[in-house]
């Protein structure tokens, strides 16, 4: 009869922790899924935030990328812009070469510009007309605005041109004004003086000075330059002027070659 008793006891003991093991493990099992609910309710929750974040700046990144466009299309612009003015100023510049080349009364050669001597960078140029094309040994070179030089050296196909402002340059000139003439001569600073003016002239800065047209090199009455000083050294018996080329000759690209 005890033994039975003992039985039951224990039967019950069991039944009693099966019952609370069960109930402890709803609890468990209710807090787990409540937690593992609270951490995809966090982890939605910053998904929508980086959404939300990628929604803000997409517009950004699309106007980034249109700028870009636009810069491109501005720099192609530019670019066409300044490609047109160098084909404007080349069509003027060469016009202004013929035109003077059909009204001129003698017979030229056009000739391009290609170089200038190393040895003698501002008073010298390369043109790319030699023998070949007709060019000869102290031929006057001759741009629409005025004198340029003469030949110098001569090759087949290219030639070297003394520039008026050489220091071994002269050149007979008289003033368009006062017919007074002169000889006129290179200088270093890229300018010419004209020597040899009578100490009566009324020579006045801002007078045109011209070709004499007296030997075998340039014809008569072409520009030379403009009278921009005149003065008088010590000791000599005339008057000088500092003569500014009618043309710039640091910027020539194509001259006439008068035969």
């Amino acid at each position: 009869m005890l033994k039975v008793r003992k039985s039951h006891l224990l039967i019950s003991f069991l039944l009693i922790f099966l019952a609370l093991f069960t109930l402890n493990s709803k609890k468990i099992a209710t807090v787990s899924r409540n937690s593992l609910i609270d951490f995809n309710s966090a982890g939605l929750k910053a998904l929508d935030g980086i959404s939300k974040s990628v929604k803000r700046i997409a517009p950004f990144a699309s106007l980034r990328e249109e700028n870009r466009i636009l810069r491109a299309r501005t720099e192609i612009l530019t670019r066409r812009i300044h490609e047109a003015e160098l084909f404007r100023y080349e069509n003027e510049r060469l016009r202004g070469l013929l035109d003077f080349k059909k009204t001129a009364p003698y017979t030229s050669v056009a000739a391009q510009v290609i170089g200038r001597d190393p040895t003698n960078w501002s008073n010298s140029l390369i043109i790319d007309k030699g023998l070949m094309h007709g060019v000869r040994q102290n031929m006057a070179i001759l741009s629409p605005n005025g004198v340029v030089g003469r030949v110098l050296e001569i090759g087949r196909y290219s030639s070297k041109i003394l520039l008026i402002t050489d220091t071994n340059s002269k050149v007979g000139v008289v003033i368009e004004r006062t017919r007074e003439g002169g000889v006129l001569v290179g200088r270093p600073d890229g300018k010419c003086k004209m020597i040899y003016i009578a100490l009566d002239s009324d020579v006045l800065p801002g007078d045109k000075v011209i070709t004499a047209g007296l030997g075998s090199v340039f014809p008569k009455n072409i520009p030379v330059g403009e009278i921009a000083k005149v003065g008088k050294e010590p000791g000599r018996l005339y008057k000088y002027a500092i003569v500014k080329p009618a043309e710039n000759l640091s910027r020539l690209e194509v001259v006439l070659c008068i035969k």
